[in-house]
């Protein structure tokens, strides 16, 4: 029973049992898990469920730490059980970094420290002869969740300023919102090298040397880059707060005299009230001073951000005519295309316009000179006939073979008329 109880004691002083798994509770199975990881070509079955195990167990434990750095001495404190820690962490932690998992924290920082930080950082291990580095890891599922809770916490309290100062933060203030879910700055550091690696944020300076973190604007297509707008945005910003600050500890002061104004008259001491009440009266006028230069420096912010909106708008215009030139000329439009092909439509319009008035004017009488003559002799004979007088028709043709002479054409038209006379009378 002593030992039992010292093994809970162990288990729930030392070991967080809030990231630890269900099974931790049952001593058959964490007796098979404490033990030694067999190589995978005697029992791979043993070999890969441990492997899982210690991998998620790991993972959990980051995360419930806070903390994607861990090492073997930290992870055998963390999994302790009672008097037994595991046997093959260090099996687990090679697997680790051979799939991807786990990176040593030397590679991380020779990969994103500036040459001057590596150095630094290099000359001290040289010389003090400092190996913990080399044994500690970075748990890179970890870091990455903890760069989306980041984000998270950047999108939902701080992107939404009504002003264009929205994506710049001070490194201190981001990093007061992040401890819930990240236990120091070396980790809050690696969090933002993985946010600068995936193009989200990157790091500048004040004019005072603070570090001066800039978000990349959702509706840019461009990399975010830091520039002396945004190091001036950001004292403007610091400044406000300064005044702000000023603002509310002189409306305390003013609180103060008051209740120390109205004391003195109920005890009788009108002169000492009178002194608080100018002391009140000048705090009030301070309080005045200083707003103003918080709505003047409002102002600025909001010029700037005018300025800023203003710009978008222009790009928007400058890419809208551009893609609609594109079109234009894609589709062969252009002010002198339209000119000439106008200049051919008024006139195909005049050339059908003379089609029409051509088509409209009465056609030419068909035959030789003489019809006129023909006509008259021809209403004089039927009028002859009228009148009883004698019909006298002209003398028949003599020429039969002349099929397409004109004048024999005239006269078979005329016999043919007066055929036609005969027939009515």
């Amino acid at each position: 029973m002593a030992t039992f109880a010292n093994e809970y004691f162990f288990y729930a002083m030392e070991t967080p049992s809030l990231y630890l798994p269900e099974s931790w509770k049952d001593d058959v199975t964490m007796h098979s898990m404490m033990s030694v990881i067999k190589e995978r070509y005697v029992n791979s079955v043993d070999h890969d469920r441990k492997i899982k195990f210690w991998s998620e167990a790991i993972a959990a434990s980051c995360l419930g730490e806070r903390s994607s750095v861990f090492d073997l001495n930290v992870l055998k404190r963390r999994f302790r059980r009672g008097d037994r820690i595991p046997a093959s962490l260090d099996i687990v932690i090679e697997e680790m970094k051979r799939n991807g998992t786990a990176v040593s924290q030397m590679d991380w920082r020779s990969q994103h420290s500036g040459w001057i930080g590596w150095g630094i950082s290099k000359t001290k291990s040289w010389m003090y002869g400092n190996k913990n580095d080399a044994e500690r890891l970075i748990h890179l599922p970890t870091l990455k969740k903890q760069a989306e809770r980041l984000l998270k916490v950047y999108n939902d309290e701080l992107r939404s300023e009504v002003d264009c100062s929205g994506e710049l933060i001070g490194y201190v203030e981001l990093y007061d919102l992040s401890t819930g879910f990240i236990c120091n700055t070396e980790n809050f550091d690696m969090v933002l090298d993985h946010l600068v690696d995936i193009g989200e944020l990157t790091i500048g300076a004040a004019k005072n040397g603070d570090k001066i973190l800039k978000f990349k604007d959702i509706s840019s297509k461009e990399p975010v880059c830091f520039t002396e707008t945004d190091a001036s945005l950001h004292d403007i910003r610091r400044a406000m707060g300064k005044v702000e600050k000023e603002i509310n500890s002189l409306e305390l002061k003013v609180k103060r005299y008051d209740q120390q104004c109205r004391a003195a008259l109920r005890s009788g001491e009108k002169s000492k009230a009178a002194n608080l009440l100018r002391q009140k009266k000048r705090t009030e006028k301070d309080i005045s001073d200083k707003d103003g230069q918080y709505q003047r420096l409002l102002t600025m912010l909001h010029q700037i951000s005018s300025a800023k909106h203003n710009r978008d708008v222009l790009d928007a215009y400058q890419s809208g005519t551009a893609a609609f030139k594109a079109s234009l000329s894609r589709h062969g439009l252009s002010p002198d295309k339209i000119d000439e092909a106008m200049d051919e439509v008024v006139s195909s319009l005049d050339d059908y316009r003379e089609i029409e008035e051509a088509m409209a004017r009465p056609m030419p009488s068909v035959g030789i000179s003489g019809d006129e003559d023909l006509e008259k002799e021809l209403d004089d004979l039927v009028n002859a006939q009228k009148n009883g007088s004698p019909l006298r028709l002209p003398e028949a043709p003599t020429n039969k073979f002349g099929l397409f002479d004109e004048e024999e054409t005239v006269e078979k038209s005329i016999e043919k008329r007066l055929q036609r006379l005969r027939e009515a009378v």
